[in-house]
This record gives structure tokens, sequence and C-alpha cells, in this order.
């Protein structure tokens, strides 16, 4: 037998050397194409490099978009954080709901288990204790004058059954009970009588401020009342004391009404009403030529302090709103005022004019 007699060529032989030809004819045709495309190509066109500008434009586009990032992200967290703070606030409402709900269903199944009798017992036991209440303030009086008569009588008894004890030891034991309950029994009365001359005193105390401050009110009143007929003096005084002939002794008296708070906190619009009233009142004054010579001008106000000062505030606004009439240089001016007297912010002004004003002599009023 020959080692190396060939073998003989099988059809699949032939089929895998077909296909490593055909292999081997790509591979041939896919370098031919390759060479064809890169031979005599012009070389790629660099990519520019970044000017500083388009770099910095960049940067900038950037921490603007990282900022917009960071907002939005916080923005989403407040949402959040806010959908988390009403989600709990509503089941704390809807907790104390049912709270509510399951009281007031316990109430009305409790008001409706209760017979008629049981509702009418607790009606009557309500009443009982408003009337109960109602007679122990209206005893107070009577309990604080009484304690001292019972403070008297227990001590006596107290001494009358001592004497007893003494003479009678055989029973020492039963009446020194009763002594120790007499003097448990006097020791109450004493601390309620204690009690109600404290609550006296202090009612006193009470009455007593009640009536200081009437006082002083009162005293305040009549100084006040003083006071206006000191300044009517002094303005009778100021007409008699000029010239003859120059001052009319007839005054002239005008009421305007002004926002007290207003005026005197500076509010435009309250100073404008007021100077626009002033206006109005005094217009036919200046139409006469009316100078003024005295004003005594009063105003109502809670307190004495604020009454003065809006006083003093009309005397400027005469002054500066109608100066045909009213002048620094030969008006004078007086401030008072009607402290706890309504309607707040009411201002009398009390006006003596020179001779030669026709509306002195039509409707002075003496």
């Amino acid at each position: 037998m020959n080692p190396f007699r060939r073998r003989r060529r099988t059809r699949r032989d032939m089929i895998v050397l077909g296909g490593w030809l055909f292999a081997d004819l790509l591979l041939g045709l896919a370098m031919i194409f390759l060479v064809a495309n890169t031979v005599g190509a012009p070389p790629p066109t660099p990519t520019p490099t970044a000017t500083p500008d388009e770099l910095a434009t960049a940067e900038a586009s950037f921490a603007a978009q990282q900022a917009e990032n960071q907002a939005t992200r916080e923005a989403l967290e407040s949402n959040l954080a806010m959908i988390e703070q009403t989600a709990a606030a509503q089941e704390a409402q809807a907790a104390r709901q049912r709270v509510a709900a399951t009281e007031t269903a316990e109430a009305q199944a409790t008001e409706a288990a209760m017979s008629e009798s049981e509702l009418a017992t607790r009606d009557a036991q309500a009443t009982e204790e408003a009337i109960v209440a109602q007679a122990t303030i209206s005893a107070f009086s009577t309990e604080v004058a009484s304690a001292d008569e019972n403070q008297a009588a227990l001590s006596s008894d107290l001494a009358t059954i001592s004497a007893q004890a003494t003479a009678q030891a055989s029973s020492g034991s039963d009446t020194l009970a009763t002594i120790e309950a007499l003097e448990a029994s006097n020791s109450s009365n004493a601390d309620a009588l204690a009690t109600a001359e404290a609550e006296l005193a202090s009612l006193q105390e009470s009455s007593s401020s009640s009536e200081s401050a009437l006082a002083t009110a009162e005293a305040e009143r009549a100084a006040l009342e003083a006071r206006q007929s000191e300044l009517e003096a002094t303005a009778t005084a100021f007409v008699e004391a000029a010239p003859p002939g120059s001052m009319n002794p007839n005054s002239v008296e005008e009421v305007i009404q002004v926002d007290l708070t207003g005026v005197l906190s500076g509010d435009s619009d309250a100073v404008e009403d007021a100077e626009q009233m002033i206006s109005e009142t005094f217009a036919p004054y200046v139409e006469e030529e009316c100078q003024a010579g005295f004003v005594l001008t009063s105003s109502r106000a809670p307190e004495l302090g604020q009454g003065v000062q809006l006083s003093d505030e009309i005397n400027q606004m005469l002054v500066s709103t109608v100066p045909e009439v009213f002048s620094e240089d030969t008006t004078a001016f007086e401030s008072v005022a009607y402290p706890g007297t309504t309607p707040t912010g009411e201002v009398f002004l009390n006006i003596f004019f020179y001779a030669g004003c026709s509306l002195t002599e039509e409707g002075g009023d003496g």
C-alpha cells in the first residue's frame, strides 16, 4: 500500500475551495477600492480652535445652564416640601375632625340615651346651681356681719364648755371631744371671717379708687371750667385793652368738625379736609375783609393733651389757610380742650374781630 497516495477529492472539498477563492476575490476588490479613494485626495480640514470669546460664551452658557438647573431643583424641592406640609396639615385637620366628630357623636349618644327624667334632673341641677350662686353673692354682705356675731358666740360657748369640763372630770373625754369640735368650728369661722373681711376690704378699696378717680375727674373738670372762665376773662380784657374803636366787643362763634387722629398724625387727606373746611367757613370773612384780633380755640377729644394739641394745629391752619383773616402778627390765639366729650374732633372758634367787620355787627352773640 502506498502511503502517499492522493486522496480523492470530494464535492465538499470543491465547495470549501470555492469559498476561499471567493473570499480572496472580495479582499482584493476591497484593497483596490481603498487605494483608489485615498491616493490623491486632499488632506482633511482641521477643526478650528475656539477663540477666547467663544470659550467665555460657552463657559457663561454652561454656568447659566447650571444655575437654571439648580433653581429648578430648588423649586422642585420647595414644592415637594410644601406638598408634604400640606399633606401633614390636612392629615392633622382630618384627625381633629375625626376626634370632634367622635366627641359629638358620643355626646349626642349620651344625650339620646338619657331619659326624660334624667334630662329634667340635669336641667333642674343647673338651675339650682345658678340659684345657689346668686344666693351666695347676695348673702355675702350678710355673712360678713354675722361672722363677727358667730365669733363672739362661739368664744362664749367655748368658755362655758371649758368651765363645765373642769367641773365634770368624769365625762372629760366626751367634753374634750365637744370642745375640740367647737374649737375646729371656731377656727373655720375665723378663717371665713378673715376671708370675708379681706374681700370686703378689697371692695372698699375698689370703691375708694373709683371715688378717687371720680374726684380727680371732677377736679379736672372744675379746673377746665376755671381755665375757660379765665380765658374768657382774658379775651374780654384783651378787647377792652385795645384802642377805643379798634376791636369789636361782640364775639363770633364758628364750629368745624375734623378728623382728630388724622390731623394729629399728619395724615395728608385729613389735613387737606380740615383746610378745605376752614377755607369754606371763613370765605365770607375774606370777602368782607374781616381781620381777627383774638381767637379762643376749644377742641373735643378723649384726653386733655389731645384736645390742646388739636387746638394748636387748627390755629396754625387758620394762619396758613386764610391769612387774610388770621395773622401771627395781629391775631392772638388761646388753645383749650374739652376732654372726654363728644363728638371727637369738634372745634369751637370764639373770635373777636377788629372794628369794621360787618359780619360781626350782624352775627355777633355779644
